[in-house]
């Protein structure tokens, strides 16, 4: 293979090397017996070994690869992270595993990986250009990943702290990868990352994951809030009754796929009027109406958008016609299982005894950037209820950044539930959680409940809702 390679002074490619690679800034460093090797049109190798003298055995000189196309490689890797050969490929790299450490890896096309990517130590990055692509990367909080185009990676985990994140959900580094590449460090029983051991896998054309399900699957719910979907008194009288339904007002709104919803329970209003039990729908073509009668029987309207509300009276429309009232009530029941399912799990109680704790409310007081805790892998902060010189109140919120860059919020906002927002990775701005993502919902519960053992051990208190508030 090293035939088809041509090896000349590092110097030579000058005008090829990429405009913000280290070899342009510092290829005249170099002198005529320091080589690069250059590679012309698309490349497959089984393996490429980038320590010192492995891949160019009788080229010991070589301290770059240059690929002027895309480089399609099975596996890989380098041992020696203090340094190590530099890759540049102006096309794309594909690749099932590779790891690396002590280079820059520069890719000007995308950078695809089917398994495992893995940068060490701190004397090397790779910058992609393109696209990032990734089953797993496995970081050590040191080596860098610099992306232009749009990153792709559904699991990740940190080598030093042990946590990891598989799509959105918090795991454990050691539930991702086999015991092998792991060791015990001390008679605590902490637990070692092996980098050396990772390669060695990767060069022998080993697996290092362990067989990975979904973590969401395990966990299917068993029971739901609403045992059947159909229109009638049981349920709308839940819908009035459900978590939802604040404390201190007779209703409830929300928009979950551009349909609002909109729920009452049955009250005197302001003007003393009787307002019976009720559920409001609007999609993109009605407006919906269904009321509880006195004599314990549904009515249902429906008004045509944009017809001032002309409402008639749909009891006698056959299913067909009436398939988007269906499907707007389905959807409404739907959003409130998911709500009994997840909000009534944190409970208002404990999210204040945290925030009357002495110490966080001191937080408030330090300079920006010293508001907060790290555990290792998530970083804590909190928000005590404010208003600001606009005169909008800002409601007392605690925050957790998660170890891929996405946040949750865990926000009192009402008296019923501890509302929860969401905060993608590189975006600024909360969001509201779809009722539909599952998957979102049980990763803020997992994290809530790990910062609130994180907590508990720090602030030497009892956090569970029977605890005296602020002791």
């Amino acid at each position: 293979m090293s035939s088809r390679f041509q090896f000349m002074p590092i110097n030579q490619l000058a005008d090829k090397y990429p405009e913000g690679s280290w070899w342009a800034r510092f290829h005249s460093d170099f002198d005529e017996n320091q080589l690069v090797a250059y590679y012309e049109g698309d490349l497959q190798l089984i393996s490429l070994d980038l320590d010192w003298e492995k891949f160019f055995v009788e080229q010991p000189e070589v301290l770059l690869i240059f690929i002027n196309g895309n480089l399609t490689v099975d596996r890989l890797y380098n041992q020696e992270t203090d340094g190590a050969i530099g890759l540049i490929v102006t096309g794309n790299l594909k690749a099932k595993n590779i790891a690396i450490g002590g280079q820059e890896l520069y890719i000007i096309g995308n950078l695809t990986v089917e398994q495992i990517l893995c940068g060490s130590y701190n004397h090397g990055e790779a910058i992609i250009e393109g696209d990032l692509n990734a089953a797993v990367l496995v970081e050590d909080g040191e080596y860098r990943f610099k992306t232009n185009g749009h990153q792709e990676i559904p699991c990740r985990a940190n080598v030093w702290d042990g946590d990891g994140v598989y799509k959105e959900l918090p795991i454990k580094i050691r539930e991702l990868l086999t015991d092998e590449v792991f060791f015990d460090m001390d008679e605590d029983d902490e637990v070692g990352f092996s980098f050396g051991t990772l390669v060695q896998m990767i060069e022998e054309g080993r697996s290092a994951l362990k067989n990975m399900t979904d973590p969401l699957l395990q966990q299917a719910p068993q029971t739901f809030y609403f045992s059947s979907s159909t229109i009638h008194e049981e349920n709308i009288l839940k819908l009035t009754q459900c978590i939802l339904m604040p404390i201190a007002s007779p209703t409830f709104d929300f928009e979950e796929q551009d349909i609002l919803f909109k729920v009452q329970k049955e009250h005197i209003d302001a003007d003393g009027e009787q307002r019976d039990c009720s559920v409001y729908m609007k999609d993109s073509q009605y407006h919906y109406y269904i009321w509880l009668e006195q004599d314990h029987s549904v009515g249902i309207l429906r008004s045509i958008i944009g017809e001032d509300f002309d409402w008639e009276d749909v009891a006698g429309v056959s299913d067909e016609q009436l398939a988007g009232l269906v499907s707007c009530w389905t959807l409404l029941l739907t959003c409130v299982n998911m709500a009994e399912l997840y909000l009534r799990n944190i409970e208002v109680e404990v999210v204040q005894n945290i925030l009357q704790q002495p110490v966080i409310q001191a937080l408030s007081q330090e300079d920006e950037g010293d508001d907060g805790y790290w555990d290792g892998s998530k970083y804590y902060s909190f928000r005590q209820a404010y208003t600001d010189a606009d005169g909008d109140y800002w409601p007392a919120r605690i925050e957790i950044a998660t170890p891929d860059g996405a946040y949750y919020f865990y926000t009192l906002d009402n008296d019923s539930y501890v509302s929860r927002y969401y905060q993608p990775p590189n975006e600024y701005g909360s969001q509201d959680i779809s009722y539909l993502n599952r998957r979102r919902w049980e990763a803020s519960e997992q994290y809530f409940e790990r910062f609130k053992k994180f907590m508990a051990s720090r602030l030497d208190v009892d956090l569970e809702v029977d605890a005296e508030v602020g002791m």
